[in-house]
């Protein structure tokens, strides 16, 4: 999952860049500011061509904040290059390109960084030109950082849910009078979203359940009503995805 700082409406704060007042940028990219995000999310978002910029959802960016592990490191001897694969638990390595001032001692592998760059593709393999690379002083940044991934995908999933959700009503006149929807109890939810939001609530791992695991424990129930039970309960915010997609913690658990 991915944290994502976008000004406006959204609540989140935009990060300027150091060359967002150079006219000579214009052309270069009509997207400012740094995403703080995930491994993950760089690697599931799109190109597009014709905003020169990377999407994913409904956000456009070009650079990007991430944190992670080196996993290798390979500094050239006679060159100020140093090439990192970092690991953020989130999805695979991200190769980090740095152009640096090579008087410092390099970086060695297992130390935690902070990578701030750009997303570049070259022969069909993503990576990240830094422009930054610092070690982190404390843990701390990093639980933040993941906490703060965890509030923005909530975040971008209400925003997606609640455009999709406006779609079908206009779309199909009985939606939302389904037995599931109108099968309803004291507080509010039907039964599948009471049973999965409960099942969620016992959770103790950081990692959450997974929907098959759902599935299993919930078989009075299909495994579509459990997706658009977890599909509610994440867009109104009582459960979050946490390691992908398909896995899922009550909020109230943390």
């Amino acid at each position: 999952m991915a944290l994502w700082e976008q000004g406006g409406s959204s609540g989140f704060q935009q990060r300027k860049t150091g060359a967002e007042g150079d006219g000579n940028n214009v052309q270069r990219s009509s997207i400012k500011g740094v995403l703080t995000c995930t491994i993950a999310t760089i690697l599931n978002a799109k190109h597009s061509e014709s905003d020169n910029c990377f999407v994913y959802k409904h956000l456009k960016f070009n650079t990007v904040m991430i944190m992670g592990l080196i996993r290798e490191a390979n500094h050239e001897v006679n060159g100020s290059l140093a090439t990192y694969n970092i690991d953020d638990h989130s999805c695979g390595l991200m190769e980090i390109k740095w152009w640096h001032d090579d008087s410092g001692e390099p970086i060695k592998p297992l130390t935690y960084v902070k990578v701030v760059g750009q997303i570049k593709v070259f022969a069909g393999k993503t990576h990240v030109v830094a422009h930054h690379v610092s070690k982190m002083q404390s843990l701390n940044e990093l639980i933040a950082h993941n906490i703060e991934c965890i509030h923005a995908s909530i975040s971008i999933r209400k925003q997606t849910d609640t455009t999709g959700m406006n779609a079908t009503k206009t779309n199909n006149p009985d939606f939302g009078h389904s037995t599931q929807q109108t099968s309803t109890i004291s507080n509010g939810f039907s039964t599948v979203q009471n049973a999965v939001l409960n099942l969620l609530k016992t959770v103790t791992t950081i990692s959450g359940y997974s929907v098959t695991e759902i599935c299993k424990q919930l078989k009075q129930f299909s495994e579509s009503q459990v997706k658009q039970a977890l599909e509610f309960l994440s867009g109104e915010g009582h459960i979050y995805s946490t390691t992908d997609d398909d896995h899922f913690r009550a909020a109230s658990n943390n």
